[in-house]
């Protein structure tokens, strides 16, 4: 799936992933890595009351621990695809 067809998926679709106070977990890149296995793309919200006051900084963390990639990062979403 290019980053086209994943952005046009992305819109249509509700977060699955919610990334609140305690941040990103192991067991947060494990449902990342799950749903991208299964289903190919998911949409990852990180909530205001998480510790990253940058996206940069979640989308760091997130990027070198997934099995996927990050698609696209728009306000505080972000999306991965396989």
């Amino acid at each position: 799936m290019d980053d086209k067809q994943a952005k046009k998926m992305g819109q249509e679709m509700s977060a699955s992933i919610w990334v609140g106070k305690e941040g990103i977990s192991d067991g947060i890149i494990d449902e990342i890595n799950k749903q991208v296995e299964s289903k190919g793309i998911v949409k990852l919200k990180v909530l205001r009351n998480s510790p990253y006051r940058e996206m940069a900084e979640a989308e760091e963390i997130i990027k070198d621990r997934i099995k996927g990639r990050i698609a696209e990062v728009r306000g505080k979403t972000i999306l991965i695809v396989e």
